[in-house]
């Protein structure tokens, strides 16, 4: 949508250069800085984020930022286990007007979500599911979050 009403104010006869130039890089710089900080999908709906990858959730203004898988004692699925294990996943979120504050969300024991006004994210899985004990790189995770509305 950006690109194209840049391109309507580029072709106007009624816009004189300098405005042209000033609306381009204005545009320019609101896709630049959309690109590093892209906004997550709509409440219930869920999305994925990888080490060091951050998100805006658009309801709540709120910056999450996965910063490391914390612990993964998941059973892996070749092995026998007596019980099924637990993935740790430390967030950071940073409120709108508010200071950053580390929050790890559980895939099994321990909380497996956070609440943000009267939203809640909550951490669905961490993937990739272990194979065999400690298969899994730190960059490979990945987590998938979903924010829901808290009933009333």
């Amino acid at each position: 949508m950006v690109v194209h009403l840049l391109l309507q104010v580029w072709r106007s006869d009624q816009v004189r250069y300098g405005t042209r130039l000033l609306a381009i890089l204005l545009g320019v710089g609101m896709l630049w800085g959309c690109a590093d900080d892209p906004t997550a999908p709509e409440v219930g709906e869920s999305f994925t984020l990888a080490p060091g990858e951050r998100i805006t959730l658009a309801v709540t203004g709120t910056h999450v930022r996965f910063l490391r898988v914390a612990a993964d004692s998941r059973c892996p699925l070749r092995v026998q286990c007596v019980w099924a294990g637990d993935g740790s996943v430390v967030f950071e979120m940073v409120p709108r007007d508010g200071e950053a504050v580390e929050h790890t969300l559980h895939t099994n024991e321990g909380p497996k979500a956070v609440v943000l006004g009267s939203y809640e994210l909550t951490l669905l899985k961490l993937n990739p599911y272990p194979e065999v004990p400690g298969d899994i790189t730190p960059e490979d995770y990945r987590a998938m979050l979903v924010l829901y509305e808290q009933p009333e």
